[in-house]
């Protein structure tokens, strides 16, 4: 149950910063934070990373779901398997994240994007992120750290 939690506080911590950025950041202005190292603005992307499939919502909506999907069957499977702590809480954090990306994508038609890091390197720079993207990210590197552990 602990890991259903985490991916349950996963979803609603983004829920509520997504919340916040929708009502306190305008689109056309970029706040610099934390010694100008995170730029915060945002951003209504309709696709997925990088604004893929953003010119077809219905693609990004159905592809994210089935995705979801499948990593719901396979954290059952290890819910149920006794898989590693490790991997269990990737994919809790996949799940939580994935889901708040894929509610705010079917109610609203696009995810709400809010800050950036400010770096040298401009292409990075550009990208627009929220908090689920980065759950997703870690949950990602945690699954296959624990399925490499695992094979060892």
């Amino acid at each position: 149950m602990v890991f259903v939690g985490i991916a349950a506080l996963v979803f609603l911590l983004d829920w509520y910063v997504k919340k916040k950025a929708e009502a306190n950041l305008k689109e056309d202005t970029v706040r610099e934070v934390a010694g100008d190292r995170i730029l915060l603005r945002r951003l209504h992307n309709p696709g997925v990373a990088f604004g893929f499939l953003g010119k077809q919502p219905k693609a990004a909506l159905c592809g994210t779901a089935a995705v979801i999907g499948g990593l719901i069957i396979q954290f059952v499977r290890e819910l149920k398997n006794g898989g590693s702590r490790i991997t269990k809480v990737g994919y809790a954090l996949l799940i939580g994240g994935g889901l708040n990306n894929l509610a705010d994508r079917k109610q609203k038609g696009y995810v709400t994007d809010y800050f950036s890091f400010n770096v040298k390197w401009q292409k990075f720079s550009n990208l627009v992120f929220n908090l689920s993207d980065m759950f997703i990210f870690l949950g990602g590197l945690l699954v296959c750290a624990g399925k490499i552990r695992k094979k060892k």
